[in-house]
């Protein structure tokens, strides 16, 4: 009998017990509604996407989703079907139904693990405030109280005894009620507040920067993404850091939240360039890269910097918008040296091809010591170690074929050598461009030097050598020679220039000269050190020995397509005195009367024979 009181005893204290301690991985909705495909829903860090609707109007149809983590830059993609869920570190996404009509829609509920807001004694007109949930209570009577939910202008009221209770998006346990206190633990959820985004939205994909050592330069690369439905317009992206000012308190019911104030500053790097970057539009879904440039204070400690990202956009509805996201920078202090090309000059800026060019050099140790053995290699081959091997589809016994060069040393010398660099160093060196079009044509500078222990180091870069040509034209008499009682000569049009002439037309005129033709001659396109010529005839019945003055005009297109033109007065030299004749009409009438007299002599003499 004692051992049957003592198990209804258990029996009646485990089932309190068990419903008084909720779940320890306790989930809470966060939201519930529908999603388009491309509407994007953003809560707490998170980016949820609806990308696609797989298998449409078929048996077992499923919704693509992507999630983004915009702290961490890390993203999964994943499908549901009906009824499917799927857990992403702290949240959980469940897919209810898909609605297949002209705009397929999903219906999905988001929990987030739940989070304790309050517990212990509250009294009537308690307050309870969690991001955009507001929970008070209003009364306390006969063993219940009635509770007042508000959010964004949604409102609930309540009546509650003792148990445990979800109420709207709440888990709210009341362990006891007295008539002017009760005791009770309040949770919610994690991400409590959300918005869908149906326009332009920039995500921050990832943030690369290299080794940053004090007083040495580095580069700070950002990968934004849209990853909204619509165009971002007038993008500006700039880096700052927050120094603290004040601070503002707030009393809420989560552990006091501290706001403090900042002011846009780097305090411990400055720009090497531009300090924003503009980027006119992204598409939704595209990618783009934006590199900073800058160098870090000589001045720092090792520690851990504070650098803010911020994004400001448009729209195309002209609603602007921004984001940000902090990233620490780890700087070192080492004692190395750290050599860079300060000044890099092509001498002339612009060469042109088939031509020699100077290539200056000036070397800056921005280290903490010397750097030795310091080596400048310049060549238009990329380095070893950067060239990617390439196989035939089928083995062959051949031999790789080596790519032309086009840039060369002058005596073969490509190399600067200085013993020690301690600031600044500065050379020379010469090389020559064979007869090449016109671009941007690369070469590749690696620098190796060693420390005072003798480690050895390497930096590698790469510049352009702009190689622009141009059409030079000019004019020249050719021959001159007689025909038929007339003087012809030539005109030579040159092009001693390295480039392309477009579109050539000639017209000659003279004042003293009748010439044939007459008007604009077109010639075409003359290459880079080449001619062509056009002959002309000269009309005049008499010329007398001597020099004739003849004006030239050339029209012509350049490298850019620009309209040209060119003249030049030329002088042809008529070595004797020409008279031209023409045959008199009497003299056809005697040839015709004469050869009209041979055929009746000869019909007269064939009549004797008969």
């Amino acid at each position: 009998m004692k051992k049957l009181a003592i198990l209804l005893i258990f029996m009646l204290i485990v089932p309190s017990i068990t419903k008084a301690q909720p779940q320890e991985e306790e989930y809470l909705l966060t939201f519930s509604g529908y999603l388009g495909i491309g509407d994007v829903l953003t809560f707490g860090n998170y980016t949820l996407v609806l990308e696609n609707i797989l298998n449409p109007n078929a048996p077992g149809e499923r919704a693509l989703f992507k999630i983004r983590d915009n702290v961490m830059f890390e993203e999964k993609e994943f499908a549901l079907a009906r009824g499917e869920e799927y857990q992403y570190k702290d949240v959980k996404i469940k897919l209810v139904v898909i609605t297949l009509e002209d705009n397929p829609r999903a219906l999905i509920r988001i929990y987030s693990k739940a989070v304790d807001v309050f517990y212990g004694d509250a009294y009537e007109r308690s307050i309870f405030r969690y991001g955009p949930i507001k929970f008070i209570i209003l009364e306390i009577k006969n063993e219940t109280f009635l509770a007042r939910y508000e959010k964004k202008g949604e409102v609930d009221y309540r009546y509650f005894g003792t148990g445990y209770y979800y109420w709207n998006e709440l888990s709210i346990y009341v362990e006891n009620i007295t008539n002017k206190t009760v005791r009770l633990k309040i949770r919610a959820p994690k991400y409590a507040q959300y918005a869908i985004i149906r326009g332009a939205e920039i995500a921050i994909e990832k943030v690369d920067f290299g080794e940053v050592e004090i007083g040495s330069p580095f580069k700070l690369t950002i990968t934004l993404r849209n990853v909204g439905n619509k165009n971002a317009r007038f993008i500006s992206i700039y880096l700052y850091s927050k120094e603290q000012i004040q601070e503002e308190q707030i009393q809420t019911i989560l552990p006091t939240i501290t706001i403090p104030q900042f002011e846009s500053s780097l305090p411990f790097a400055a720009y090497r360039e531009s300090p924003i970057k503009y980027l006119e539009v992204l598409a939704p879904g595209d990618e783009k890269t934006i590199v900073f440039t800058l160098i870090s204070s000589k001045n720092l400690k090792e520690d851990v910097y504070p650098l803010y990202i911020r994004i400001e956009y448009q729209d195309e509805d002209g609603a602007k918008k921004s984001k940000e996201v902090q990233v620490g920078i780890p700087v070192e202090d080492k004692i190395r040296p750290k050599v860079i090309i300060e000044e890099f000059k092509i001498i002339p800026p612009v060469v042109q091809p088939d031509s020699n060019f100077t290539v200056r050099i000036k070397l800056r140790n921005i280290g903490n010591s010397i750097a030795k053995h310091v080596k400048v290699k310049v060549t238009s081959e990329k380095p070893e170690e950067e060239k990617q091997a390439t196989y035939p589809y089928f083995p062959s016994g051949e031999g790789t074929v080596q790519q032309e060069v086009d840039i060369f040393p002058i005596s073969k010398q490509s190399l600067l050598y200085f013993s020690e660099v301690n600031t600044t160093a500065e050379g020379e060196l010469y090389f020559k461009i064979k007869q090449v079009q016109r671009g941007i044509y690369p070469l590749y500078v690696t620098i190796t030097y060693e420390d005072e222990n003798g480690v050895v180091y390497k930096e590698e870069t790469m510049f352009g050598v702009e190689v622009s040509a141009y059409p030079l034209l000019d004019l020249y008499i050719g021959n001159i020679w007689e025909s038929g009682g007339r003087y012809n000569f030539e005109v030579y049009v040159v092009n001693e220039g390295k480039d392309v002439a477009r579109g050539v037309t000639l017209d000659v005129t003279s004042e003293q000269l009748e010439l044939f033709p007459i008007g604009q001659r077109y010639v075409g396109s003359i290459a880079g050190l080449d001619y062509d010529s056009v002959n002309f005839q000269i009309l005049n019945k008499t010329i007398p020995k001597g020099e004739y003055v003849i004006h030239a005009k050339v029209y012509y297109k350049d490298e850019k397509g620009q309209e040209k033109t060119f003249e030049k007065d030329l002088v042809i030299r008529i070595p004797e005195t020409l008279t031209y004749t023409e045959k008199r009409p009497y003299e056809y009438y005697i040839g015709g009367g004469l050869l009209l007299l041979l055929i009746i002599i000869l019909l007269w003499r064939k009549k004797g024979v008969e």
